[in-house]
């Protein structure tokens, strides 16, 4: 059996965690010859279809929290590369929904879902209550980083906190 782990073999395993999946993100997205916030859109869409759910341009300039006309020039980037396509929204003829145009067998495909697929596969291999704490420490994880960092740059909006 192995020794308990400590806290900073908790830490040391995140910090190996996000430098293999920043590097694993970089070679991957220069393959396909996009960025940073074109995978995340599209990350974005491959979810969303699953769950049925139509994106619209203003859902994905908050998700990434850039102005509108930004959101414009992506969508284009996009659909000129042919990785999105804008169709009607049911039911709105004045609105529009991007929808992802990857081919299911598209190695694109498998690189945008390795990350999900890879976590997904280790979290099979615990029980429900092992997968439960992870989840909690995870989130616990996200929100403390979050809250951390609204402190030491806060929006232009807001005044500084202190101590």
């Amino acid at each position: 059996m192995r020794n308990p782990a400590t806290a900073d073999d908790v830490v040391k395993a995140l910090n190996d965690l996000t430098d293999s999946g920043i590097a694993s993100e970089r070679t991957a997205l220069q393959s396909l010859g996009m960025g940073p916030n074109d995978a995340k859109v599209l990350r974005f869409l491959l979810q969303r279809k699953r769950d049925d759910e139509p994106v619209t341009p203003r859902m994905l300039a908050s998700m990434l929290g850039i102005s509108s006309a930004a959101t414009t020039a992506l969508i284009d980037r996009l659909a000129e590369s042919g990785w999105v396509a804008r169709e009607p929204y049911p039911g709105d003829r004045r609105s529009i929904v991007v929808r992802e145009t990857i081919d299911a067998d598209s190695p694109a495909r498998r690189i945008l879902s390795v990350r999900r697929a890879s976590a997904a596969a280790a979290a099979e291999r615990l029980g429900p209550a092992e997968r439960r704490i992870v989840a909690d420490f995870l989130e616990d994880l996200a929100r403390a980083e979050t809250e951390d960092m609204g402190e030491m740059c806060p929006r232009d909006d807001e005044t500084p906190r202190t101590s």
